[in-house]
């Protein structure tokens, strides 16, 4: 792919990472950059990867490069050897890795590892993950203890780790088909480490994650320089029910099936505003009125709150926005005075919020269900000031950060109308693969808060492909060179057509559950409107695919049938009685589908100008889609 090319698709030169399938018999893997992806037997997803890692004491991860790879594959067995060099600021970390399979369903992950200088880790060794679709099933552990467990994988997201103590795990991973995985460990201090498990959805991750030691134990911890640690990780199948194919037998070219409304409306799209506002530039303050948002989702800092408020009550003035205040409140107010202060800034200033959502400083920050918790009044009374102080706003609950958050600091819903969150794909993993995966995830969010919440109207967003804030360390993480890169501030791909297909995916997949606002992106900054490089005023992709989902205007959803897999859609009724569909490319390969009559296609997959007539193109009987191709057709 030549540079225009992954400039068009991903906002960035840098490479994907190589790949390399590796086959013994029914059993196969992907080979990704040191890590095994795609465990599977006769097509059947078994663990979703196993890997080797090292992440420093404000988690972020250290990077990996792979060495002296040699592979040996025979039809009955796969072999790879290879060296990680895993790099902190503080020293590096080199792993000599050994991969192995058999035909008889064997599988084993091996690592002997050892610093030059004493590293300061968080988390040094493997870590295997399940994929998030085995949620509700049977699960038997073996503990380091010896003794045997037999509980399920949770069905609603957990908000601490489902299970301790671990030494191996066994599932089925189909009617018949048994999964052991054994895990063996060295850590300093620990001959013999115990894993445990989290379940990574609640990251918006689509997988159960067991990982070496325990966040139990005291961390960060010291690796010693010149010791050797070995690690292995073990997988073993057993099979009764013979070969089963995993895969639903697609047509050719699938045929796209509208069917009639039934019930449920497009969230109103909503857009997030962040601190700053008042520096809104004369091109991003042109794209918000060109997109004219249902509502600002705007973050106001009680201690400076007065150009945030004047600012968010000139944007949403002018583009006939509702206004939505996510205040943060300083734990040195109580609740009573942090609601009257707003209320005072917001009369001071003429800003008139619909809806009020507050939340202490401190739970910006993630903390462990087990604790400890700061020191701070329940979350209910500020639910009550604020209701107070607000009697004609909508009150809110929830975090200004993720799920997890929520999940592990829940909210009574006595004096709450409506309960949000937001998401971030690339907390654990950044590559394009895994960003994709995330949206497996996302009902699993849903369904957990909607069960948690069910009297309460759900906001969700404001959503970006980048990490807005940081609740795990001291930030997000720079990303000058422009890569994919976890935890950063910036993602190259919200600047390309990778970025406007995987919000398609992302609103396809939350849309039909019923939500009340659903907010993406950002009013200005590196999550906003405007390209980094290219003509002045010009918009990334994804922004035109809001400004689509933002015309629809509460539209009610049609049901949507044949998509195959790797393509999303979302498809509703125009005003005029006409439909409109959202079609997105969620990879590399490219799509043909079957429609029924004829259409006007407008790419979406490029950047645009306010200025710009739509150019669309009438297809007939079918539409091809290339790689990250996002298509709005009109009939």
């Amino acid at each position: 792919m030549d540079d225009a090319a992954a400039l068009h698709r991903y906002g960035t030169t840098q490479p994907a990472p190589s790949s390399r399938t590796l086959t013994a018999g029914a059993l196969s893997c992907r080979l990704e950059d040191g890590a095994v992806r795609g465990l599977r037997w006769h097509g059947t997803e078994l663990i979703r990867g196993v890997a080797y890692l090292l992440r420093d004491a404000n988690w972020a991860t250290a990077a990996c490069s792979v060495k002296h790879l040699e592979v040996h594959e025979q039809a009955e067995r796969f072999e790879a050897r290879f060296e990680l060099s895993l790099a902190l600021p503080d020293g590096t970390l080199i792993a000599h890795a050994h991969v192995e399979g058999t035909a008889a369903g064997h599988f084993a992950f091996e690592v002997e590892a050892h610093a030059a200088q004493t590293l300061q880790s968080n988390r040094c060794g493997f870590v295997v993950l399940h994929p998030a679709g085995v949620a509700g099933t049977p699960l038997t552990v073996e503990h380091i203890d010896g003794s045997v467990e037999d509980t399920v994988f949770p069905w609603l997201i957990s908000p601490a780790q489902p299970v301790l103590g671990i030494r191996a795990l066994q599932h089925e991973a189909r009617p018949g088909l048994r999964v052991s995985c054994r895990l063996d460990a060295e850590l300093p201090g620990r001959l013999q480490a115990p894993f445990e498990m989290e379940d990574q959805r609640n990251w918006s991750d689509a997988s159960f994650k067991t990982y070496v030691g325990s966040l139990l134990d005291p961390w960060p911890y010291a690796v010693p320089a010149g010791r050797r640690f070995r690690q292995r990780v073990q997988v073993d199948v057993q099979d009764e029910g013979g070969a089963v194919s995993t895969t639903t037998a697609e047509a050719d070219t699938p045929l796209l099936r509208l069917g009639p409304p039934v019930g449920v409306r497009l969230p109103a799209i909503g857009l997030g505003v962040p601190l700053g506002l008042a520096a809104l530039t004369d091109d991003e303050r042109s794209a918000v009125l060109a997109l004219r948002p249902a509502w600002l989702q705007a973050e106001v800092d009680i201690e400076a709150p007065t150009l945030q408020l004047q600012a968010i009550a000139r944007l949403a003035a002018v583009c006939g926005a509702q206004i939505q205040l996510e205040v943060l409140c300083p734990p040195s107010l109580s609740p009573a005075d942090a609601a009257g202060l707003l209320a005072r800034a917001c009369a001071s200033v003429g800003c008139t919020p619909q809806a009020v959502r507050p939340c202490p400083t401190p739970y910006l920050k993630s903390y462990q269900p087990a604790g400890p918790w700061p020191e701070l009044p329940a979350l209910e009374r500020y639910a009550s000031a604020f209701a107070a102080a607000f009697p004609r706003c909508h009150i809110g609950g929830g975090m200004l950060s993720y799920f997890t958050e929520l999940n592990r600091k829940r909210p009574a819903a006595d004096a709450l109308d409506f309960i949000g969150h937001s998401t971030c794909p690339i907390v654990h993993a950044a590559d394009d693969h895994s960003v994709i995966e995330t949206l497996e995830s996302l009902p699993h969010i849903v369904r957990s808060v909607q069960a948690l919440w069910p009297t309460l109207a759900y906001r969700l967003g404001p959503v970006t492909l980048a990490m807005h804030r940081n609740p795990y360390g001291d930030g997000p993480v720079a990303n000058p060179e422009r890569q994919r890169l976890a935890m950063a501030a910036e993602d190259p791909r919200h600047q390309a057509a990778f970025g406007a297909a995987w919000m398609v995916g992302y609103t396809a997949t939350v849309a039909p559950f019923g939500l009340e606002v659903l907010s993406l992106h950002h009013s200005h900054g590196i999550n906003g409107p405007l390209l980094r490089a290219g003509p002045p005023g010009g918009w990334v992709p994804a922004w035109r695919v809001q400004q689509v989902l933002a015309a629809a205007d509460r539209a009610l959803l049609l049901p949507l049938d044949g998509l195959p897999t790797g393509v999303a859609g979302l498809a509703w009724a125009a005003p005029d009685g006409g439909r409109s569909l959202l079609l997105a490319n969620l990879g590399e390969a490219g799509h043909t589908l079957c429609l029924d009559g004829v259409w006007l296609a407008h790419d979406l997959s490029h950047p645009g100008r306010a200025e710009a007539v739509p150019h669309k193109t009438a297809v007939h009987d079918s539409v091809s889609l290339s790689a990250w191709q996002v298509l709005h057709l009109q009939a």
